[in-house]
């Protein structure tokens, strides 16, 4: 008896949570991409947290799963000639992301604006799509924090948030982005 209340509890717990890694991703892709409200005039509300969870990196920003090897302010390059962002209609900044070895799940981490309406987008260099968002998927016996190197793209200096999502919940980071403005 005892055992069956135990496997009724079991299936219920997971029949709630996505059972495949494509069920996660579009799970966490249903939550709103938003981020801390900015109130005019007051300046951008980086986040000042830096972290060092592992010898593999240096400073992270924030304190979240997902933490992405910047400053608070992101000094971005434009599309001029030469640059892995030429004539792209996006300007950008390498940005490498180091994910927690415990996750049980995906990663999901979008940008948005929080002072203004231009989009944010990932990658998009040497041959890859861009993309509105970076997915990391669990790694079993990760023994340390993995990296996942990936490009910011952005198309105006402002306000910024980088939203992270897991199975767990949604942490933010908030960036001042200081760069050309692309037409």
């Amino acid at each position: 008896m005892v055992a069956v209340i135990i496997m009724a509890a079991v299936t219920s717990c997971s029949s709630t949570s996505p059972t495949s890694p494509d069920a996660a991703v579009a799970a966490l892709l249903k939550r709103p991409l938003n981020g801390p409200s900015v109130t005019p005039g007051a300046g951008c509300p980086v986040t000042r947290t830096t972290t060092r969870p592992t010898t593999l990196s240096g400073d992270l920003l924030g304190d979240g799963p997902a933490r992405p090897s910047m400053k608070s302010v992101l000094r971005y390059t434009g599309e001029e000639p030469g640059t892995l962002f030429a004539n792209s209609g996006w300007a950008g900044e390498k940005v490498l992301w180091f994910t927690a070895p415990d996750l049980s799940g995906p990663v999901v981490i979008r940008g948005v604006r929080l002072d203004g309406s231009t989009p944010v987008a990932f990658d998009g260099t040497e041959g890859q799509s861009l993309e509105s968002k970076i997915v990391v998927l669990p790694e079993r016996n990760a023994g340390d924090w993995r990296d996942r190197p990936s490009y910011v793209r952005l198309k105006a200096p402002g306000c910024y948030a980088f939203q992270v999502d897991t199975l767990a919940g949604s942490s933010f980071v908030v960036f001042q982005a200081l760069g050309p403005v692309v037409t």
